[in-house]
């Protein structure tokens, strides 16, 4: 009896063995499947390697491999967007002219081989056609992806990859991205300016110009140079540098010039590529813009305190009569003149007075002038009859400027 009961024991204990076992093979299987089927729901993105950057640094980012999940999900209307992490706003993706592709897609014809990339939102996304949908399993591999790092520490970062055309990332790389502090001088020049425009005013008198800054983490500002032909001469000068706006007046125009304005962007030690806009003012060629070459004559020497006296009425007419376009040229001849006279003589019954703008304008104005009494009355062997008009007005303007 008692061996009896021992054996029932016995086969009760192996066969609850033999079901824990199954049991836990059971449970081990339903893990696998729920670790396996998120894995095949989702197209994966797969850099070679982690990738290591240096501060102020470009480089050539580990292959990148995309492959197409059980429902395919890679298509010809969104194509393949690159995510730079939404925190990582110290890289961005460096442009390349081309990048090489390889792999299952693009040996069936649905991703071309070098195929035309696009670097939007500010360099953030990168954007890379796709000729047709992707079947499940396929893959293809870029080769050439650059970032650009900035000098600043941002620790570890991931690139995404964007599936629903929203340009936010769906899936994320398995290999990190990390940028190591260094000293490394930075070789990286900006981006350039984009939607640089230049619009000449109705009255031809001036040019505006306006721009957006590039997006770049280490920028200090714009540079802007201006050539401008007039007369058959050219001359290019600076007009700022290192300026963080993003619109500039230009008043420095005369009908019949030709200007071509060159727009830089700049960091700490680069500069960008330049982008132009060319003006032409067209229309008949103004007379020279500065005062009148003769004066009223006087019957005797006077001083100059007496002559400008002897003057102020017919300065105070010929303001009132040229600045009746108060932004001429000749108004601001004008005005020098009447400003001129009553700072000397100490009379202030005119009500007017040079802005900053104005004595900035005589600055840049004043070149013209000069250029003509040097070629008419100093290089001259005989001085022209205007130069003792033409020097008194050029004394007069560099009373303000100087």
């Amino acid at each position: 009896m008692t061996n009896g009961l021992t054996n029932q024991l016995k086969m009760l204990q192996c066969q609850l063995s033999f079901k824990s076992k199954n049991m836990k093979k059971f449970i081990l299987i339903l893990i696998a499947i729920f670790l396996i089927v998120p894995l095949a729901q989702a197209a994966t993105l797969f850099s070679q390697n982690y990738n290591s950057l240096y501060k102020n640094e470009t480089k050539d980012l580990w292959p990148i491999t995309v492959t197409a999940d059980t429902d395919g999900e890679i298509t010809a209307e969104k194509g393949i967007n690159l995510i730079l992490d939404s925190q990582a706003i110290q890289i961005l993706w460096d442009a390349v002219p081309t990048l090489t592709a390889t792999g299952t897609a693009v040996d069936h014809s649905k991703i071309a081989a070098t195929p035309a990339v696009q670097y939007i939102n500010d360099y953030s996304v990168l954007h890379i056609p796709v000729l047709e949908d992707f079947s499940a399993g396929e893959n293809v591999t870029f080769n050439g992806i650059r970032l650009r790092a900035y000098h600043y520490d941002f620790g570890t970062r991931y690139i995404g990859l964007d599936i629903n055309g929203d340009y936010v990332a769906d899936v994320q790389d398995v290999n990190r991205i990390e940028v190591i502090s260094t000293a490394l001088t930075d070789h990286t020049p900006p981006y350039p300016p984009t939607n640089f425009t230049a619009t000449l005013a109705t009255d031809l008198e001036s040019v505006t110009l306006t721009w957006t800054m590039p997006p770049d983490f280490d920028l200090i500002g714009a540079i802007l140079d201006r050539k401008i032909t007039r007369g058959g001469q050219t001359r290019e000068v600076n007009v700022f540098s290192n300026m963080t706006f993003t619109t500039y007046t230009d008043t420095v125009v005369q009908l019949g010039d030709v200007i071509t304005y060159k727009l830089y962007a700049t960091d700490n030690v680069n500069y960008s590529d330049k982008v132009e806009q060319t003006v032409e003012v067209k229309g008949t060629v103004a007379p020279e813009t500065e005062p009148p070459a003769t004066e009223p004559p006087t019957k005797e020497e006077k001083t100059e305190i007496d002559m400008l006296n002897s003057l102020y009425n017919y300065y105070k007419v010929r303001y009132a009569i040229k600045c009746l376009s108060p932004t001429t040229s000749l108004c601001l001849w004008a005005k020098i003149d009447i400003v001129y006279t009553q700072e000397l003589t100490g009379k202030s019954d005119v009500s007017v007075s040079l802005s900053a703008n104005e004595i900035s304008l005589i600055s840049s104005r004043i070149k013209w002038p000069e250029a003509r009494y040097q070629t008419k009355c100093v290089e001259a062997e005989i001085p022209d009859k205007t130069c003792p008009a033409l020097e008194k007005s050029l004394k007069r303007a560099h009373y303000f400027i100087d």
